[in-house]
């Protein structure tokens, strides 16, 4: 439980936190939605890494309430196929779809809804991996 408090959690809330800085400056410098594609790769590693890193402390004998845990772990994994949503703007996919009323985004349309769902996902994230905190806690 220590190194999930004081390595894990920590670094789940530095990288929500770089994700929701670099996902504000997205929305006001489009140009910055590769620096975006940067930070939503290291978010899923932070993920990945805080879900095996709760999987373990649950297995090694915490007495959390499984389902409220991983019902937490669950909704963090299912949030990151929001981030980039704008992907569905672009023309390719617009003409993959027979809808005559999809929109097509311009590319800094694109970077702009990218970056506000950054903004929307960091902050979720950390709140969630603060309920698992919470959690884990209270089992230990």
């Amino acid at each position: 439980m220590g190194v999930y408090s004081g390595v894990i959690l920590p670094l789940v809330l530095v990288v929500s936190g770089v994700l929701a800085l670099v996902g504000l400056m997205t929305l006001f410098l489009p140009r910055l939605h590769r620096v975006l594609g940067i930070a939503t790769a290291a978010t899923y590693a932070a993920v990945a890494v805080h879900l095996v890193a709760v999987i373990v402390v649950l297995a090694t004998g915490n007495a959390a309430g499984l389902v409220l845990t991983l019902g937490y772990l669950l909704a963090s994994v299912a949030l990151l196929p929001l981030l980039g949503i704008g992907r569905l703007g672009t023309p390719e996919a617009a003409a993959g779809d027979a809808d005559p009323d999809r929109p097509v985004l311009a590319p800094d349309q694109i970077a702009r809804v990218d970056g506000g769902a950054a903004v929307v996902i960091a902050i979720t994230l950390a709140v969630l991996a603060w309920r698992v905190l919470e959690i884990l806690e209270a089992g230990a």
